[in-house]
């Protein structure tokens, strides 16, 4: 999957794959299709991939590509939120890098 590429069109693109394999008669199962799907996709979906597999339920290409999507607009949003934005500053001093006097405090 390509930096910026929605996962609809790489699935798409895959789908077309699997497709073409089906059509020449090449034995491609299902959970080969999902496992060449899932590595496919880069390293910000590895959180995905573990979850994934950790969840142990079947799961269809069809519904693969559902969660994918899922896990796409969460990405997203995660995204939005933890861009940095311009936070302000806190300035001391009038900037020219010399102390002032010392006070003076008196002893209780």
């Amino acid at each position: 999957m390509k930096d910026g590429e929605s996962i609809t069109t790489h699935l798409q693109m895959m789908q077309r794959y699997v497709d073409c394999l089906l059509k020449l008669n090449v034995n491609f199962d299902e959970e080969l299709a999902i496992e060449t799907v899932l590595h496919s996709l880069p390293p910000y979906y590895d959180q995905f991939m573990m979850t994934y597999h950790l969840s142990k339920e079947e799961v269809t290409l069809s519904k693969l590509q559902g969660l994918l999507r899922t896990a796409e607009s969460r990405l997203k949003r995660k995204s939005v939120v933890s861009t940095p934005v311009a936070t302000p500053v806190l300035s001391i001093g009038d900037g020219n890098g010399k102390k002032g006097k010392p006070s003076q405090r008196t002893g209780r």
